[in-house]
């Protein structure tokens, strides 16, 4: 077993609603904030070969998030 990370982020041209509000909601406080995009983390023990095909049949909706595989 192999100790990975996994960051999601929405693909481009998606719309990232999420992102959008707390911009906003910073924003009306005096915070400035520009381009905040919204993704999650996963950290987790796993079998090298096995990774990839986890995270695109279980962990990640391929169709709306791209996704980066890190070993820590």
């Amino acid at each position: 077993m192999k100790k990975f990370k996994i960051t999601t982020k929405l693909r481009e041209g998606i719309k990232d609603i999420e992102g959008e509000t707390i911009s906003t909601t910073l924003n009306a406080n005096d915070w400035h904030i520009e381009n905040m995009k919204v993704g999650q983390v996963f950290y987790f023990d796993a079998p090298h070969n096995k990774i990839k095909e986890l995270c695109e049949t279980v962990l990640v909706n391929t169709l709306l998030y791209d996704f980066e595989i890190e070993e820590v």
